[in-house]
């Protein structure tokens, strides 16, 4: 028995009562409950849609209405969630409350889930630990409450490692096959989940051609099956197409394009020159001759993609064209991209949730549950750097590598692309059971009668504390500009409803955090135009004209409301 396993076992033995975890999961429970009801109280967020999250409500409802097949065109995003909402809607009728109960039902499996992983792959305090730290973990219960894949897609994922560990322990068929079949599902909802295919079938070669001892005639050939690397790894990959395949059967037949860059999705080409141009800063940021509006991303990029070759192009040529100009960049910036990466790396370990969408930071603001759940992630981060480092010196055993090779999956997405909360999502369980087994460690090193396990222990502290101020100060420009875009959106949202006054106070808040946003200057003209401040209105379009001089649409505003 090695050292890792001679801790975990030790750890197993040393494991706090039942009870505690399951009052920690009742008090995770009471504030998800209570968030709802703040939510619902006090932001328009709660029943208006915008963005992906206004796609996939239209979506679904267009599969309830009975449109199963989703028109004539590859997805445009990943298919499951969509058609897991029209599930919801069939149940329940259209109410968003519904769906913000179910997925924080999911919520608090997913906190389950982490115990499990936890309780496998390290044992004693830690399972418990990072309970605590997910259920403080604000983004967790913040996406819950959305319109959005995540809680789903992280429910999955969660599943998928679960039945990993059981797997590597039982080696049998089934399991593998299992396992495949989930993380097939797992990219139905988030398509870059195939990633961690490579990484999933090493660790499987890895685990099944362990010398081990077996008497022949008490194993029968399918379990024997289930010990063979390439059986093993061939189910595993089997059963995952078998779970994508309708997806991809679908966009091939709609399309008559059989390309395996329709396998599930549309959107990575576009997705990775977004990412990596001159203008790209790490976040989401729109390119010129996009609204920004994803219901038209697909026809823009399209358009552009035909414009710039001068022919007509399938969806599988528009997504190598993007993906083409992408790696052109690179090859040609070589040094522009690697500081950009090291812009990536830093904010996707830091504290600030960038979003292209909803933003934690923002909804605090009116929501004020939120600030009870408000731990930084670069505390989560840097703990976590410790806790690699440990294992690392215990020889990365199989359990706690699975966990790391999921990480360093989704971490490569992450700077293929760009950082958004929801894009790191998936890494952070597995980042808080590495920070909980790092602050673990500490307290232990800590309390130990060895002076050197004292020392050794400071040293790690005081990396920590090093990596925490440098991941957590990091909001810059981009994080006020995203605030501001989030206030614009509120502004329209209010403004549909008929709520001006609060649609005012966005649109104000939008510009003060980003002058440059001409369009909510206009929208702010509009509003105040129809609450009868014209002195206000007038001010309002003539600002639109200082950032957007060919706006047109203003000088006539100004022009009618002069009476000219």
């Amino acid at each position: 028995m090695g050292r890792a396993a001679r801790r975990r076992e030790a750890a197993h033995r040393s494991e706090p009562p039942e009870s505690w975890f399951r009052g920690l999961l009742g008090a995770a429970a009471l504030l998800r409950v209570v968030y709802l009801f703040d939510y619902s109280a006090n932001s328009v967020f709660w029943s208006e849609m915008m963005l992906d999250a206004e796609v996939y409500d239209l979506w679904a409802r267009d599969i309830v209405a009975g449109d199963w097949i989703g028109g004539s065109d590859v997805f445009i995003l990943p298919p499951l969630y969509p058609y897991f909402l029209a599930l919801l809607y069939t149940i329940f009728g259209f109410k968003y409350s519904a769906v913000y109960a179910v997925q924080t039902v999911l919520g608090l499996l997913n906190i389950v889930m982490i115990h499990a992983i936890g309780r496998r792959v390290f044992g004693g305090y830690i399972p418990l630990i990072a309970s605590g730290v997910a259920v403080l973990y604000g983004s967790f219960m913040f996406l819950d409450a959305k319109l959005m894949s995540t809680t789903l897609g992280l429910s999955l994922s969660l599943a998928l490692m679960i039945l990993l560990l059981v797997a590597g322990e039982r080696q049998t068929l089934t399991l593998w096959g299992a396992a495949g079949a989930v993380l097939g599902l797992t990219a139905l909802v988030r398509a870059e989940t195939l990633l961690f295919f490579p990484f999933a079938a090493w660790w499987i070669w890895r685990v099944t051609r362990r010398p081990e001892r077996r008497k022949a005639s008490t194993i029968d050939q399918y379990a024997l099956a289930g010990r063979q690397p390439l059986f093993a790894i061939g189910v595993f990959a089997a059963f995952m197409m078998i779970a994508v395949s309708p997806a991809t059967l679908r966009n091939w037949i709609v399309t008559s394009d059989w390309s395996l860059s329709n396998l599930i999705s549309s959107q990575a080409g576009i997705t990775f020159y977004q990412a990596n141009n001159k203008d790209a800063r790490g976040l989401y940021v729109p390119l010129a001759g996009f609204t920004g509006n994803p219901q038209e991303q697909s026809s823009e990029e399209k358009t552009l993609a035909e414009k710039e070759t001068g022919r007509p192009m399938e969806r599988s040529e528009v997504t190598r064209f993007w993906f083409r100009k992408g790696l052109g960049w690179i090859l040609s910036n070589p040094v522009d991209f690697l500081v950009l990466e090291a812009n990536k790396l830093q904010r996707f370990l830091g504290s600030y949730e960038y979003s292209t969408e909803y933003l934690f930071t923002v909804e605090r603001e009116s929501v004020g549950t939120l600030w009870a759940v408000s731990l930084p992630f670069a505390l989560i981060s840097s703990l976590a750097m410790i806790g690699m480092a440990t294992q690392a010196r215990e020889g990365w055993r199989n359990p706690a590598l699975l966990l790391m090779l999921f990480v360093v999956s989704n971490f490569i997405v992450v700077m293929l692309f760009y950082v958004s909360s929801r894009y790191r999502m998936p890494s952070a369980p597995y980042l808080i059971l590495f920070a909980a087994a790092g602050g673990w460690r500490l307290w232990e090193g800590f309390r130990s009668q060895v002076a050197a396990r004292r020392v050794e222990a400071g040293i790690y502290a005081a990396v920590a504390a090093l990596l925490f101020v440098v991941f957590h100060l990091q909001v810059d420009e981009s994080a006020r500009i995203q605030e501001a875009n989030v206030h614009y959106n509120a502004g329209n949202q209010y403004y549909e409803i008929g709520r001006f006054e609060e649609a005012v106070g966005e649109y104000r808040r939008a510009v003060a955090g980003d002058g440059r946003n001409w369009r909510a200057f206009f929208n702010m003209g509009n509003t105040l135009q129809r609450l009868g401040r014209t002195a206000e209105a007038l001010e309002a379009y003539r600002s639109v004209l200082e950032v957007n001089p060919g706006m047109n649409a203003a000088r006539r505003k100004i022009r009618e409301l002069e009476g000219r």
